[in-house]
């Protein structure tokens, strides 16, 4: 449960696994996947960015992948080398394709464990660009206008400006979280973490208190109904951590019993901090630190901190596979390739979206 990366949702899943299906079929060039990896992620930070909604609305309404379909689809697109003309109808297509998942009912529980639907919506990217290399026209002018497909993504208004040159590409702003659970409760998990290695052994907590912003009221809910819950459940993550659980997949499969003599407590604060209480009278605390949506790449792992995560949690034989070809040596070619492509397809990728979308009334 949400191991993948995150960058305005978590565009890893749906772009590179789209990629792959169609560089599998196609035998492509690890030039050219890099490119539509790169450039599928680009178009993600884009779109995600024009269809930001507004605070109000947002308060009501999240969308979350609803537009990942299409940035697939054009990471596909750059992939196989489309032209623009191409590239155009294949957007038109893809927003046909595209799943709208549950935008509002994610503030209610329990969470689907289907979560984003990730699958759905790669295999909706390779059909839509499946179609449109067959000839199927779509929609024209899709993404914006008083009719573009912000609405259909969950939002109120649809801002396009070219303030986003000024940004590192995409890619390079992606955030790797330390724990399968929502980025909204990352610095929490990691503050907690902390503190709880400043307990002394054989004491225990039995009262914890956080000071949040309102937002995080929704991640306080003790008794998760289902699997899925529990990685949107402080209470129940900060138990799995103090019995010592690893972050992973048991926090899928276990649903930590409440602890009696444990008590969980949420106040509203803009200073946003961590009280722990131990039985033997030990009172910790410690400040929780703001994410950034916008780039998460600097409070998300680093490289060694992937590596290593991914040498705990994945089975054996996947680790045996995968692990000599992650490695800084091993990777280093394919690292500067992937460098020198960034900035241009940054400029490129952009230059795309302000030539289709461009003028689009916000």
């Amino acid at each position: 449960m949400d191991f993948d990366d995150t960058l305005y949702g978590h565009p890893g899943g749906p772009i590179i696994g789209a990629v792959l299906a169609l560089a599998t079929e196609g035998n492509l060039t690890l030039d050219r996947i890099l490119r539509g990896i790169a450039a599928g992620y680009e178009a993600h930070g884009i779109l995600c960015e024009a269809t930001k909604p507004s605070p109000e609305h947002a308060a009501k309404v999240r969308s979350v992948g609803n537009l990942d379909t299409i940035a697939a689809a054009l990471a596909i697109s750059v992939a196989l080398n489309l032209d623009d003309a191409m590239i155009e109808r294949v957007v038109g297509v893809a927003v046909a394709h595209s799943i709208v998942p549950y935008t509002a009912k994610w503030y209610e529980r329990p969470v689907p464990g289907t979560k984003n639907n990730i699958g759905w919506i790669a295999a909706g990217a390779v059909l839509a660009v499946s179609l449109a290399l067959e000839g199927q026209t779509g929609v024209t002018q899709p993404l914006e206008g008083d009719k573009g497909f912000w609405r259909m993504a969950g939002s109120d208004r649809w801002v396009f400006n070219e303030d986003v040159l000024s940004k590192p590409p995409a890619v390079l702003r992606t955030g790797f979280k330390h724990y399968p659970a929502c980025w909204h409760t990352q610095e929490y998990l990691k503050a907690f973490s902390a503190l709880l290695d400043r307990v002394d052994v054989g004491d225990d907590v039995v009262e914890i208190i956080i000071f949040a912003t309102p937002d995080i009221e929704k991640f306080c809910d003790g008794d998760p109904v289902g699997a899925a819950d529990v990685a949107f459940s402080l209470p129940a993550m900060f138990a799995l951590l103090a019995a010592g659980i690893e972050p992973g997949p048991l926090w899928a499969t276990s649903k930590p019993q409440p602890r009696a003599e444990c008590a969980f407590q949420h106040t509203r604060s803009s200073d946003c901090r961590i009280l722990i209480k131990t039985s033997k009278g030990q009172e910790l605390t410690a400040s929780v630190a703001a994410n950034s949506l916008s780039d998460g790449a600097k409070t998300g792992l680093d490289h060694d901190g992937v590596l290593a995560k991914f040498r705990r949690l994945a089975d054996d034989e996947m680790v045996a596979a995968l692990l000599p070809v992650l490695q800084p040596e091993s990777t280093l070619a394919a690292h500067d390739v992937g460098v020198d492509l960034v900035s241009e397809l940054s400029a490129n990728i952009t230059r795309l979206m302000l030539h289709h979308v461009g003028g689009g009334a916000g």
